[in-house]
């Protein structure tokens, strides 16, 4: 079997949303689709469609001789965030060929399910934008109250866990009105959530080392999950100094980009929970491997996904695989952009705050191509 061609398919999911999907074609007939979806979508694309030049005519079932090809033990070009995140698409792709061609989920080719269902917590999404452009900023004087009537749904959806992210427009810096409001918006949802449901929260690596400190200690009474990206992701040194100044969880990763970049943060010492994004970090076989040095260190992972399905579906044959999982983001799905519903119906679920696992070959969901083509962009 070849592969006779690579191309990203660029799709308008609303919400100005723009997903990078890839699609593997190959003469024994079979099709494999993968995700490539980055901030900069049209960039990543261009990225594919070199990619897919010289792929043409390979073997699509040798994944990992035409990983190290791709990125760049045979050449100079070294790995970077696009060019992982293009590797990333094609590498779901591949995945998706393979296991369609042995009538396998990609799990079971990894060594097999460790668990039937996914647990998911109700990402951020679901409090902030959410599809409605009049929900308040966490800093606007009603937050509290509408982030408590969005978490009381989240409960009543199902979820056992959510994460906010309540700062609106603080960044930086936060003085004691700011640190106010942010505790007024979480307080309020722990009210709404009671005891036993957890919060996570997400600062988007915002702020600098004394805001940081200071966020993370006035949260701590409610008892955080974990905090996310409290710090940005470039200074290990600094992530680690944090470290040790806060008493609450980190979480970090979405921008961590391959094994050795996660490597790095492990061996530092900088987060108990790591946000692995198969999107992202080089792909389902590289998270997973990447998952295996966090065992190493007793880190468990929560994989980041707020993109298509197709991410998705990856980012769940991965959970399926690992020891170490502890939970799955998930955009709640009636927050989730229409076309994504018409592209894979219900085969992507939240249940009682669990995912099933998709079983069916490869990634394990098909994708409505006629949807696909019709909200298709240029490029």
């Amino acid at each position: 079997m070849r592969i006779t061609r690579v191309e990203p398919v660029l799709f308008d999911a609303g919400l100005d949303r723009t997903w990078c999907f890839v699609r593997v074609d190959t003469d024994a007939g079979i099709r494999g689709y993968g995700e490539a979806t980055t901030t900069e979508p049209h960039m990543v694309a261009a990225v594919v469609r070199r990619l897919g030049e010289w792929l043409a005519g390979e073997d699509p079932r040798r994944i990992q001789d035409l990983w190290q090809r791709m990125h760049g033990r045979y050449h100079n070009v070294r790995g970077g965030n696009l060019l992982l995140a293009a590797m990333s698409g094609i590498e779901h792709a591949l995945w998706d060929v393979k296991g369609k061609a042995a009538g396998l989920p990609v799990y079971e080719m990894l060594g097999g399910a460790v668990r039937d269902r996914v647990p998911a917590y109700c990402n951020h999404m679901f409090f902030t934008a959410a599809g409605d452009p009049t929900f308040p900023p966490g800093d606007a004087p009603d937050a509290p109250a509408r982030f408590r009537d969005r978490a009381h749904e989240a409960v009543a959806r199902g979820f056992r866990a959510v994460k906010l992210a309540p700062f609106g427009s603080l960044r930086d810096s936060i003085d004691a009105r700011g640190l106010r409001q942010v505790c007024a918006v979480v307080g309020a949802v722990r009210d709404a959530v009671g005891p036993d449901v957890e919060i996570a929260v997400d600062t988007h690596g915002r702020f600098q080392m004394a805001a940081a400190v200071q966020v993370a200690r006035a949260l701590a009474d409610y008892r955080p999950w974990f905090l996310e990206e409290l710090a940005p992701p470039e200074n290990l040194q600094a992530m680690r100094r944090l470290r040790d100044l806060v008493d609450v969880p980190l979480a970090t990763g979405e921008r961590v980009y391959g094994k050795w970049g996660f490597h790095a943060l492990l061996e530092a010492g900088a987060a108990e929970i790591l946000q692995v994004d198969v999107a992202h970090c080089g792909g389902i076989l590289e998270a997973r491997l990447i998952a295996g040095l966090a065992e190493c260190h007793y880190v468990q992972l929560a994989p980041h996904a707020w993109y298509g399905p197709v991410a998705m579906a990856a980012s769940l044959q991965l959970d399926a695989t690992i020891p170490n999982l502890l939970v799955q983001e998930v955009p709640v799905p009636h927050v989730m952009p229409a076309a994504q519903r018409e592209l894979v119906g219900d085969q992507l679920v939240v249940t009682a705050g669990s995912l099933a696992i998709p079983d069916g070959p490869g990634l394990g969901i098909v994708l409505d191509e006629a949807v696909l083509e019709r909200h298709r962009l240029p490029g």
